[in-house]
């Protein structure tokens, strides 16, 4: 594999801005709010992924967050299994502790990752799997999943006021909060198991937008229009936003669902010259779904005569699960037609 060393350059949106607060000295913060708005649109129409400064999620809220992801990943495997997901649960086998290596059939080729999923948590037969004794962990995730949750609220407010239709257009579209959260552990491995295997092949992500907080280990590509991927470093108190694939056909593809993966670091080398080992790597991604009964159907706001319907009606249940089903069948969610 020939690895591009460059850094993708992801547009920057200031989600403050994006709420009329925290532009100082300005007394128009409603114009503000628009221009960011605006921003934020037609940077998700040319590239479909940006990073989101300030984006309403507490830095201590996230960091606390990796401490509990660390100390779950640490604990022996005997442990995890206890929280084994597993394809005969209600929610199939993300919700818990796996891997794709453990679901696969071609463990070999399969994601170098271990993953700990949660939905919204309630009780009965989809209830959320917890570890034992980490109480700070179930409260914790539960406050990012709604917090979360009412920053993509904001986001496709945004995003339909750019189009010239109501802010709340949206809401109705995902108010059973059908979302799903996911821990990510990348065990540091020999440099060498990158010859054959990814942390995370090739894919776009499914439904309609990800919210993804990364550590400051490196690996995340993003693809360029060009068709060349670049390096997405962490970037401080920022989340990276991208474009799901039931989003992108909803705005009829006017909106970007950007392939990315997760790969080997940039080459770095020690004191002696030697290449450093890779380390662990962790991020915490929050996957917003629309409601899984809901029709997807570009939005007459964005069909028009030089650019007519793109896409037939999909239920969003129907199409997220296909995905992931090939998750869990093959080890990665690559596609053999890598669209949407």
């Amino acid at each position: 594999m020939t690895i591009e060393l460059e850094e993708a350059n992801l547009p920057v949106i200031d989600f403050a801005k994006i709420l009329g607060s925290g532009v100082a000295g300005d007394s128009d913060n409603g114009q503000v709010s628009r221009q960011e708005k605006r921003k934020l649109f037609n940077a998700l129409r040319d590239v479909g992924f940006v990073y989101l400064e300030n984006p309403g999620v507490s830095p201590t809220a996230v960091d606390d967050l990796f401490a509990l992801s660390k100390q779950l990943f640490d604990k022996p495997e005997s442990e995890k299994k206890s929280i084994l997901g597993r394809m005969d649960r209600p929610r199939g086998p993300s919700q818990g502790w796996s891997s794709p290596a453990r679901l696969s059939a071609h463990p070999e080729t399969a994601d170098m990752k271990e993953f700990f999923g949660v939905y919204r948590d309630e009780i009965g037969p989809k209830a959320n799997q917890w570890p034992e004794n980490s109480p700070d962990l179930r409260v914790n995730l539960n406050a990012f999943f709604n917090k979360c949750h009412e920053v993509l609220l904001v986001l496709l407010s945004a995003l339909a006021e750019s189009i010239g239709l109501e802010a709340g257009l949206f809401e109705p579209y995902i108010n059973e909060k059908e979302h799903f959260c996911a821990l990510l552990y990348y065990p540091g491995v020999p440099a060498e198991s990158f010859k054959s295997r990814v942390r995370s092949a090739t894919h776009t992500d499914y439904g309609c937008m990800t919210l993804l907080f990364n550590d400051d280990g490196e690996g995340l590509q993003v693809c360029d229009a060009s068709g060349t991927f670049q390096y997405a470093p962490r970037r401080p108190n920022c989340a990276i936003v991208n474009i799901g694939d039931l989003l992108s056909r909803m705005f009829n593809g006017s909106l970007r669902s950007t392939k990315h993966r997760v790969i080997e670091p940039p080459p770095k080398l020690d004191a002696d010259g030697h290449e450093r080992p890779i380390n662990d790597r962790y991020s915490i991604a929050f996957f917003g779904h629309f409601n899984p009964d809901l029709v997807i159907q570009p939005l007459d706001a964005c069909c028009t005569e030089k650019m007519p319907r793109q896409y037939e009606p999909v239920v969003a249940g129907e199409h997220v699960k296909q995905r992931v089903k090939q998750l869990h069948t093959a080890g990665h969610s690559l596609t053999e037609k890598g669209t949407v």
